[in-house]
């Protein structure tokens, strides 16, 4: 009883501990119809996301990966010369584009593993269309 206490959400006045599995999930589906809804009319701005890790090309694998560690993220923009968008490193990237391929980090330069010219969304964009188009 207690776990399904646990994973039941009280959103109607009805819903009760003792509800039965199917009732469970009844509520987790309405839960998630009305967070769809939600984040259709909800722009990319309204969702906070955090100020972006910036770095630039020619730096390192490591002194990227050391910043990400340090600021707890998982990802940073990287820019080219001129300070445009050149790409974008993830957390991701580096497992599988240095480490598993046993690559030097302090010496191999984040624009040789990035993701060149990502996909980008505005803050007015709908979060919907956002998540789309990761």
């Amino acid at each position: 009883i207690f776990a399904s206490a646990m994973e039941c959400d009280d959103i109607t006045d009805t819903a009760s501990v003792h509800s039965t599995h199917k009732s469970v999930k009844s509520v987790k589906s309405m839960k998630s119809t009305t967070r769809s809804v939600k984040m259709a009319d909800t722009t990319v701005l309204k969702l906070r996301p955090k100020a972006p890790m910036i770095c630039h090309s020619s730096d390192t694998v490591l002194g990227v990966s050391q910043m990400l560690a340090s600021k707890r993220g998982d990802a940073a923009i990287i820019t080219d010369s001129s300070g445009g968008l050149a790409g974008i490193i993830t957390d991701t990237d580096v497992t599988r584009r240095v480490v598993a391929k046993k690559l030097p980090p302090s010496s191999t330069r984040v624009s040789d593993v990035m993701t060149a010219n990502p996909t980008c969304v505005s803050s007015s964009d709908s979060a919907t269309d956002a998540l789309v188009t990761m």
